[in-house]
């Protein structure tokens, strides 16, 4: 959406310059001035000041509706917190003696894991 308005205010800027551009000129062109090459020159360098002004902001303009458009959006990380689960604690349990590891080292059955 953000792509979207910059490209749109963007373009909306750009149609405001070119009419600027295009009645720059006036309506002498040089014609019946104030006699000779004096007015002629005169006319011509008065309207001719700002013609530059129109193709340099249109190129910024399309300059940064490129870069807009290209400019890659990155999300938020989504931060997923888990639960702290303590380790269980387990105890061996030698069934024949009835007593725990390290009370007993060795049990002539499997031991039983128990939890405590």
């Amino acid at each position: 959406m953000k792509r979207a308005s910059v490209l749109l205010a963007s373009l909306l800027s750009f149609a405001m310059v070119l009419p600027a551009q295009a009645g720059g000129h006036g309506g002498q062109h040089g014609h019946g001035g104030h006699g000779g090459h004096g007015g002629h020159y005169g006319n011509h360098y008065r309207g001719s000041g700002n013609h530059w002004l129109a193709p340099v902001l249109g190129a910024a303009l399309v300059g940064s509706v490129i870069y807009a458009a290209s400019t890659p959006s990155y999300a938020a990380p989504v931060v997923v917190q888990q639960q702290y689960v303590p380790p269980s604690r387990v105890a061996y349990f030698c069934p024949t003696s009835q007593q725990f590891y390290p009370n007993v080292s060795t049990c002539q059955v499997p031991w039983q894991q128990t939890s405590y």
